[in-house]
């Protein structure tokens, strides 16, 4: 059985070798192919680890409300976000923090150093909704926010950014002409949702922002919140809070009970099973586009050895006349479909994981995990390409008559 085996190989590699140009291109759709696969599935599987490393920090326990982007215009006096609704919503049984979130950009100076970064107007329980921590100083705290105290919390980037080696504690960076004391360096955090990177960001007491800050927040309480951040305490009964919270809401917008709401929940749970599922899909299709590459050359495997019989018809001849069978026939072509494909199989997976590496090593904007399982796949696929595709020469080539074959011109 092994004899017959490697029999059937070194014919099959002997065959392949005599048109070495033809057999590199038609394995040359394999390679593509299967690099593709590898490739595409390992940014899928990136971009979806990415995704639910980033929302692991959030944590499925985080609320928004907001006013809607696409306000229901039957709604007559529809009302903003604002403070009484943070007040309000901190009552509420199984909230755990309620903090306004106010963010816009400024420029920052410190000396001869200026950069512009993004600063958001919050309050302590900012601290109680995510779990940012204090890399070096401290939290501004309730007496600084209730006395517009101009203190800032830089992001670890913007520190390292504006200060380099120096130490921020007690320096004073100009906001918009705005003079406030660095007071704390947070530690590195990455987004705390909602696109705010808190890295790159800088967090102010929302007083502060409101009557101090020339950015048009205005200095009324009443000021309108681009949105409250609320942690829940259990995850378990967030539909229950989430329910309890938005008639709070209602209650301060005095919103009829059978009126329609003028501020919209986000259930942040949900939406992160709506991110994953949409990693998932494009996961999918980056894999179908390459099985579609794949399937291309695994069509250019047949084209090729359907040629291939057609120019070695008396070769077949002559070899059933002197004994071989039409499973012998069989088996030899299929053998070298087979061997074609897995050639260009095992190239691919080369370049492939050539490819991912690089990208992983030096890409920090696409993500790339490299999967064993999508490398034995990809090139397993490549085998089964040379089976399915190789069949039908092998086929035909089997069902040959010795004297037809040796009559063929």
């Amino acid at each position: 059985m092994i004899d017959t085996f490697l029999s059937v190989l070194r014919i099959s590699l002997k065959a392949i070798m005599a048109n070495k140009m033809r057999a590199a291109l038609t394995s040359l759709g394999i390679v593509i192919g299967v690099a593709a696969v590898i490739t595409m599935l390992a940014v899928g599987s990136g971009t979806q680890q990415s995704m639910n490393e980033r929302f692991s920090r959030f944590g499925t326990n985080i609320l928004y409300l907001r006013k809607p982007w696409n306000l229901d215009e039957s709604i007559s006096s529809p009302k903003d976000v604002t403070m009484d609704d943070v007040r309000a919503i901190r009552q509420v049984e199984g909230v755990v923090s309620a903090a306004p979130y106010i963010s816009s950009g400024f420029n920052v100076k410190y000396g001869i150093t200026s950069t512009s970064i993004d600063v958001l107007a919050t309050d302590t329980d900012i601290f109680k909704t995510y779990d940012w921590e204090i890399d070096s100083g401290r939290e501004f705290n309730e007496r600084e926010v209730d006395n517009y105290a101009q203190v800032a919390v830089l992001g670890a980037t913007v520190a390292q950014t504006i200060f380099n080696d120096v130490d921020p504690l007690g320096k004073t960076v100009v906001f918009n002409d705005i003079p406030f004391t660095v007071i704390g360096v947070m530690k590195k955090n990455g987004q705390g949702g909602m696109g705010f990177d808190m890295d790159e960001g800088t967090l102010i007491p929302y007083t502060t922002g409101k009557v101090k800050m020339n950015t048009g927040w205005g200095s009324s309480d009443r000021r309108a919140l681009d949105r409250v951040i609320i942690r829940v305490k259990d995850f378990n009964t967030i539909e229950d809070t989430k329910e309890a919270i938005a008639n709070t809401v209602r209650n301060t917008h005095k919103i009829h009970p059978l009126g329609k709401d003028d501020f919209q929940l986000d259930d942040f749970a949900s939406f992160v099973e709506q991110a994953k599922e949409a990693s998932k899909t494009m996961s999918i299709l980056l894999g179908v586009i390459g099985a579609v590459s794949l399937l291309v050359g695994g069509i250019g495997v047949m084209n090729i050895m359907l040629v291939s019989v057609t120019e070695r018809t008396r070769e077949i001849g002559i070899r059933m006349a002197i004994g071989a069978t039409s499973a012998d026939i069989r088996l030899q072509f299929l053998a070298e479909a087979v061997t074609l494909s897995c050639i260009g199989g095992l190239i691919g997976v080369l370049i492939g994981v050539g490819v991912t590496l690089f990208v992983a090593a030096h890409s920090t904007t696409i993500p790339a995990q490299l999967s064993v399982i999508s490398i034995f796949i990809s090139f397993g696929f490549s085998a089964a390409t040379g089976i399915f595709f190789g069949f039908y020469p092998a086929y035909k080539a089997s069902k040959l008559t010795p004297i037809d074959a040796l009559r063929y011109e």
